[in-house]
């Protein structure tokens, strides 16, 4: 087990699509972490086929981070994490998105429970760094409401978003990493979590927030980031299927999600932000059942050609 004497290394993987910018800001937070716990780490960035080869002036960072940028033709964020921990060099691994703030805190917040945990998969929480923006609000809103019922025991968890996670890398790599069946960004964490705990392995949260997520969004990038998590979802459903699970969206999810919501939003001191608010978790129902019917109804064609090609053959 990690100790004090022996403090853990790290590879920070961020998946990237044309978007620079951003990345450098991830990469200048990483820059300015506290080093308690741990004793170093590498920062492995990975350019998804980004239409423009993402390009990073590394002397911004010198003697301040150990960077590396992979790039791979365009396959999405899941495929992006297993190459990067592919090409890692730690011995522990921490995941976190381009549009993420790591504050200064968050590898030592990992690396402490990781000491205590070294088999576990654990994370810490998120924090809206655009609280004026009602969609990226909303958006937090969502996930604060997702981790109140699948955390509730901060040691036997059951959820934890890919953008803020961290794991030993052999325990990564036995799980199989991401599942690539999942092409676009939705599901790939609760799949690869509910993989994680199906395997035996335990997840524990932190619930202190150590990353600010600055996920800027419209009302169309908010429909259709839900519209992909609905698309994620029905995969999730087929695979969790597959295996031969029962869904481990835990009894009560949406019985609880009302009156959750309910008090979250009367915390709010303006009318007018609370309607922006009971609107777009309606929003949210809409475009994830919009996206779950569109990718299981996709599914039945391609199910059905198949069956056509076999029997024509």
């Amino acid at each position: 087990m990690p100790d004090a004497s022996h403090p853990l290394e790290f590879s920070v993987i961020i998946p990237t699509y044309n978007r620079p910018g951003r990345v450098q800001q991830c990469l200048d937070a990483l820059a300015a972490q506290t080093r308690n716990r741990f004793s170093g780490f590498e920062v492995i960035v990975v350019d998804d086929g980004s239409p423009e080869p993402l390009v990073l002036d590394e002397s911004r960072w010198d003697g301040r981070l150990k960077l590396r940028v992979i790039r791979q033709d365009n396959a999405g964020p899941a495929a992006a994490r297993n190459r990067g921990a592919e090409a890692a060099d730690g011995e522990f691994l921490a995941f976190t998105d381009d549009d993420c703030l790591p504050g200064p805190g968050w590898l030592d917040a990992l690396a402490g429970a990781l000491g205590e945990n070294p088999d576990a998969l654990v994370g810490t929480a998120t924090w809206n760094g655009l609280p004026e923006n009602l969609y990226s609000a909303a958006s937090q809103l969502i996930i604060d409401i997702v981790y109140a019922h699948n955390n509730r025991d901060v040691r036997d968890s059951h959820f934890l978003a890919s953008n803020n996670f961290a794991c030993a890398r052999r325990h990564f790599l036995d799980m199989g990493g991401f599942d690539m069946d999942f092409p676009r960004a939705g599901a790939e964490d609760r799949d690869f979590c509910d993989r994680w705990r199906i395997s035996g392995r335990r997840i524990y949260f932190v619930r202190e927030p150590h990353i600010e997520h600055r996920h800027a969004q419209t009302l169309g990038k908010y429909l259709d980031l839900h519209f992909r998590y609905g698309r994620g979802a029905c995969l999730y459903r087929k695979k969790f299927g597959e295996r031969g699970c029962a869904l481990p969206m835990h009894q009560g999810f949406y019985r609880n999600i009302i009156p959750d919501a309910a008090r979250r939003i009367a915390r709010q001191p303006r009318m007018m932000r609370r309607a922006g608010l009971v609107s777009s978790l309606v929003l949210w129902q809409v475009g994830n059942a919009a996206g779950y019917f569109t990718e299981h109804f996709a599914s039945l064609r391609s199910h059905g050609k198949t069956q056509t090609l076999a029997s024509s053959a």
